[in-house]
């Protein structure tokens, strides 16, 4: 028995561009991220979808909306996929946090596993709801496929899960806006069939920032 998981980053908004720290604020998606979400869209659309689940923040229910309209399946929305919460760091740019806080910037950025942000979340907490989301939904659809749709230090941290690797190699995993990654729950575990996955952005009308914030 398996069950075959795509996860999918949503698309790019302002905050992403500008290296704005973005968590439980619902940013909307910019129109470069629309189009990334509409090459989603087209690189799924002979793909078998049984099920979607997303984060309930727009940025991700209108990418899941517009990458499974082909498909006539709506997401569920599910609170295990909600954003990493970056507290009194949200809404700022990624130069003032350094510049507020340097201390904790810089273990964010070296050691992230060992530091709760300042009024926000841990990577632990956050791992064992968005981690234990995914195999509850695997438990409910055995044999079929899944989509799922969510953030980019929520997707950092099922792919750790699915590789086994330790909260350590967080800085090590990239995920891209609107990337797809593919898995494989089977008996005896996780298979990841493709990590990061961009090449449907490629050469098309869309912009790639060069950093995965």
């Amino acid at each position: 028995m398996s069950t075959h998981i795509i996860l999918v980053r949503h698309g790019e908004t302002a905050w992403n561009r500008e290296q704005v720290y973005r968590g439980t604020y619902d940013i909307p998606l910019n129109e470069n991220g629309r189009k990334q979400a509409g090459l989603a869209s087209r690189a799924l659309a002979k793909q078998q979808i049984d099920a979607a689940y997303t984060s309930p923040l727009s940025r991700a229910t209108d990418t899941a909306a517009i990458v499974l309209k082909p498909h006539g399946v709506q997401a569920i929305p599910h609170d295990g996929f909600f954003d990493f919460d970056y507290g009194e760091w949200t809404g700022l740019a990624e130069d003032e946090v350094a510049r507020r806080w340097p201390d904790e910037h810089r273990q964010w950025i070296s050691t992230p596993h060992d530091i709760v942000i300042p009024g926000g979340d841990s990577l632990s907490v956050v791992f064992e709801r968005a981690f234990g989301a995914m195999e509850e939904i695997v438990a409910q659809h055995p044999r079929k496929t899944v989509v799922l749709f969510a953030h980019r230090v929520v997707n950092k941290l099922l792919v750790l899960g699915v590789q086994g690797l330790g909260l350590d190699k967080f800085p090590d995993i990239i995920q891209g806006n609107a990337c797809i990654n593919r898995f494989e729950r089977m008996d005896s575990g996780y298979i990841a069939h493709s990590l990061n996955d961009i090449s449907h952005l490629r050469n098309e009308d869309v912009s790639l920032l060069e950093t995965d914030f």
